[in-house]
């Protein structure tokens, strides 16, 4: 069995993902498998990700590019990123795996910082940050643009659930949770992240669907609805 694995979900990613693959191969721990799950590009991004020496498979949705990512390696632990997370630390990899084992955890995820972007964007993630580590391991929001977690907690899972249409990142979080997981924020790494999203529907519209959607996974459980699920596809 390898040590570490990356999985990447890919879609129309040939912009953002040479740079995460080239900082994975700047690690001082090098991970032995990198998988970009691909949900059909049209741009080049499979041949990037094979130029780099990942592996290519199949993908779809991100649960579904995570789950088929996750069950194309052996490795004992997975690092889950999304293609546009920025690693700007040589030793991300080897700190958050000694960390993650230091303090016994099953799943974690780290602060994220905004790279560019406009006023108010950078203070809108310290803002999601503090919430994130306010909840803690009582109701776990991991974010998909960083994940780490062992095979054996992704397995007894099983995995992301497909059927959910929107954050499946935290659902996620909290089925680990509910198995018995322990969840933590790393305090020795931190990934950034691009506001492409913002940019694209605008960041009003992108706060409301957000700040909308958590007392609905609070109070009615994780998004399922079609419907829904189509709305709040579009601030991914």
């Amino acid at each position: 069995m390898h040590h570490i694995a990356v999985v990447i979900p890919t879609k129309n990613e040939a912009r953002y993902l040479p740079r995460l693959l080239s900082a994975l191969k700047g690690q001082t721990v090098l991970p032995d498998e990198v998988v970009v799950a691909d949900a059909g590009s049209t741009d080049k991004t499979a041949e990037i990700a094979r130029t780099f020496g990942a592996t290519v498979v199949n993908g779809g949705s991100a649960a579904v590019g995570r789950n088929n990512g996750a069950a194309a390696t052996t490795s004992e632990y997975i690092f889950f990123f999304d293609a546009d997370a920025i690693i700007d630390d040589h030793e991300f990899l080897a700190h958050a795996l000694a960390e993650f084992n230091r303090r016994s955890l099953d799943l974690a995820t780290a602060d994220v910082y905004v790279e560019g972007g406009k006023r108010g964007d950078g203070l809108s993630m310290r803002l999601y940050n503090w919430y994130v580590r306010m909840w803690g391991s009582r109701h776990p929001h991991p974010i998909g643009t960083f994940m780490l977690t062992r095979r054996d907690v992704h397995d007894g899972i099983g995995g992301f659930d497909p059927t959910v249409t929107f954050a499946e990142d935290h659902d996620y979080g909290l089925r680990v949770r509910d198995n018995g997981g322990e969840f933590g924020v790393l305090d020795c790494v931190r990934v950034g992240i691009t506001t492409r999203r913002q940019d694209r529907i605008g960041r009003l519209r992108y706060l409301l669907v957000n700040v909308f959607a958590e007392p609905h996974i609070m109070i009615f459980g994780s998004i399922r609805s079609k419907k829904l699920g189509a709305e709040y596809d579009k601030v991914k």
